[in-house]
């Protein structure tokens, strides 16, 4: 055979040389190198001290390789100063022992050194036994202490500095791998501290821009972890586990932050990328953590783990074999993670439904961070915008129920900092807002579009066969309730709901069918359950429009989640104390149950005559045009149907089609009433 010219840049370290030579010797791994009449290959010329150009048989070659074995096996070598310097250091931190520390060593070169992986791939697939013998062989050490090292309880993989994957046969590369390659470098070349050893892993967390004022709706939940905390801190507990959920973005990390800073102690978060901008998978984050537990064991700190879906999934998506085996099939494995970790630890998730209630039941601490109230957007609106916006603005955005601190504090960085080279930063930051919002799937409202009643709402105007005033003040004195109105569209119901909220001085959370139908199994539901949860943490007046969408006659169900959506809202109607509003077009199809929860009923119908003109003069005057023809009563008498949403609809085709005469005005009245069902009807015959 006839070696061609290649090398390698770097001088083999003398450990590394000897364990190269045993692979290829006494492993065996030298047979499996190319026969052909040329071979390229550095690592055989540096090995062997070749000149190139040589011409050697297969026979020839591995009688030199064997002579070189034993000429280096028995030699006194080590590995670079400064890699057995760091070692010693860590050796202490997490009290390896020295087949543990031999092990470590092995598996950081493996990881730095491209020779050694080139020959350690010379072995081809490796089961977990025969990776047991060839450590054992290349190590020096019996092979039953290798697998004591090496087992689940071993201070190497309990501390996840060292991973064995034992699911599958590999090459030892595969099959050994420290925990990151930043770990690897720093014990190999730099200097070693917790910190250095986990930089792209586990960073500092920076400090809490939110107040415990900021998060109102938890207060009777933060007067019980606050001083748990505080304990758990100070008498070195383990098993410490809080779990936040809710949806991104209601500030579950800036809470977390806020809980170590008022413990006064450092916070740790587990990256979810690295330097680089890379992601880093979910194994290797729950191995980072699990090597946080024990080097910052000492520390008065805490650890938030982000995104904890992946870990403790129900289902078996894996975004990798292992942890997806660890959280489906190995629970006790988990269990016994959240029982005995050293450090208190803050797991944030934003779908906790996603998350094996097995696991769920395990944290000393379930919390929900909701969305925060109207009240609190305009605070928060108020604090970042920093004077921007304007009232108009203010309540506008503030309207959106969707709105989170993190995109409030998003928005108001970006217009803050450019603000003196817009001409509207009110205007500006409501465009990022909303487009937000629209990106991640909400409707945008307005204070022009809100479902606000108008000006001219008064209860006089709405027809319904109870006195709603008198209503109104017997809630007021009683506010807790369950009503359902009924009635064609348009003739008030919601807009009661708003004039009754304000009544009452409470916030009102109005929900349509599209608010809360879900396109996923149990979906639908859980958006019932939140939003009464929501009514109950804000105070406020909860109505739901289009309620016959939730409370249809279940004995007329064709599917199982027909029945639980019903039931869900059942439930929640008997649980809630405040008041509840239910409106629907469509009463007869409405479950028998259901009807029977309602404390009161309420049917709202067509304006009489004496409404219709009151409010008809009311618009005139707001249009601008005389109602003091003879004529226009009974003009406006001989339409039927008409609601108070009809003259709003026709008041808003006003401003961009005006209306020059009150006889244009009925004239589009009409128009509005001759698409009603009720008005087509009569004209066949009905």
């Amino acid at each position: 055979m006839r070696f061609i010219t290649a090398h390698y840049q770097e001088t083999l370290n003398p450990r590394v040389h000897q364990w190269i030579l045993t692979l290829l010797v006494p492993l065996g791994a030298m047979l499996t190198y190319n026969t052909q009449d040329i071979v390229s290959d550095a690592l055989l010329q540096e090995l062997l001290d070749l000149d190139d150009d040589m011409e050697l048989s297969k026979t020839d070659l591995y009688g030199l390789l064997r002579q070189e074995y034993r000429k280096h096996s028995q030699q006194s070598t080590h590995l670079p100063d400064v890699l057995k310097r760091n070692m010693a250091q860590l050796a202490t931190l997490v009290n390896l022992n020295t087949v543990e520390t031999s092990i470590l060593e092995f598996a950081v070169a493996l990881a730095m050194d491209a020779r050694l992986e080139d020959a350690t791939d010379l072995l081809g697939d490796l089961n977990t036994a025969k990776l047991f013998y060839s450590l054992a062989k290349l190590l020096n050490h019996p092979e039953p202490e290798i697998r004591q090292a090496l087992s689940r309880d071993g201070a190497l993989i309990r501390t996840g500095i060292l991973n064995l994957s034992n699911l599958s046969d590999g090459f030892l590369t595969y099959k050994l791998q420290v925990l990151s390659s930043s770990f690897a470098d720093t014990l190999y070349c730099g200097a070693v501290s917790p910190h250095t050893l986990l930089r792209n892993e586990i960073k500092r967390s920076a400090p809490a821009q939110l107040k415990l004022k900021d998060y109102p709706s938890l207060s009777e939940h933060l007067d019980i972890v606050l001083p748990y905390l505080e304990h758990s801190l100070q008498q070195r507990s383990t098993g410490v586990n809080i779990l936040l959920h809710g949806q991104p973005g209601t500030g579950k990390t800036e809470l977390a932050r806020l809980l170590a800073q008022l413990n006064h102690c450092q916070l740790y978060e587990v990256a979810s990328e690295n330097s680089d901008g890379d992601s880093i998978s979910s194994k290797q984050r729950l191995d980072a953590y699990r090597a946080a537990q024990h080097f910052f064991a000492n520390d008065d700190s805490l650890l938030v783990f982000d995104e904890v879906e992946d870990i403790f999934s129900e289902g078996s998506d894996p975004l990798f074999s292992r942890t997806s085996a660890l959280a489906s099939k190995n629970k006790a494995w988990v269990n016994m993670l959240l029982e005995h970790n050293s450090i208190p630890t803050i797991w944030i998730s934003n779908s906790i439904h996603r998350m094996d209630p097995a696991f769920v039941r395990r944290f000393d601490f379930v919390i929900e961070v909701p969305l925060p109230s109207q009240a609190q957007r305009v605070k928060l609106l108020k604090r970042y915008s920093k004077g921007l916006l304007d009232k108009q603005t203010l309540q506008g955005l503030a309207s959106q129920e969707q709105l989170s601190p993190a995109v409030i504090e998003r928005a108001a960085h970006v217009i803050t900092s450019i603000a003196e080279k817009l001409d509207n930063p009110a205007q500006s930051m409501q465009l990022l807002i909303d487009s937000t919002l629209k990106s991640q799937g909400y409707a945008i409202s307005t204070a022009q579009s809100a479902p606000a009643h108008t000006p001219y709402y008064n209860p006089d105007f709405i027809r319904a066969d109870i006195d709603l005033a008198s209503l109104t003040q017997g809630l007021i004195h009683h506010p807790d309730a369950r009503l359902c109105l009924y009635g064609p569209p348009g003739t008030g119901k919601t807009a009661y709901g708003h004039w009754l909220a304000q009544q009452l001085n409470k916030p009102l959370i109005l929900k349509r069918a599209s608010d809360l139908l879900g396109k996923y199994v149990g979906q639908s539901e859980r958006n019932i359950a939140q939003a009464f949860q929501q009514a109950t943490e804000q105070g406020a007046v909860l109505m739901i429009d289009e309620v016959d969408s939730f409370l249809r006659d279940r004995r007329g169900a064709r599917q199982s989640w027909e029945v639980s959506m019903v039931n869900e809202m059942l439930t929640q109607m008997e649980s809630f104390s405040g008041i509840f509003i239910a409106s629907t077009n469509l009463m007869d199809g409405l479950d028998q149950a259901a009807l029977r929860r309602f404390d009161l009923k309420a049917q709202f119908g067509f304006l009489t005559t004496q409404q219709a003109w009151q409010l008809f003069c009311r618009y005139c005057k707001q249009l601008g045009v005389s109602a003091r023809k003879k004529a226009l009563p009974q003009q406006l008498a001989a339409l039927e149907y008409l609601t108070p949403g009809d003259f709003a609809a026709v008041a808003r085709m006003a401003r961009f089609h005006p209306l020059t005469s009150a006889e244009a005005f009925i004239q589009a009245l009409s128009n509005e009433v001759s698409h009603k069902e009720q008005a087509k009807k009569r004209r066949i015959g009905f």
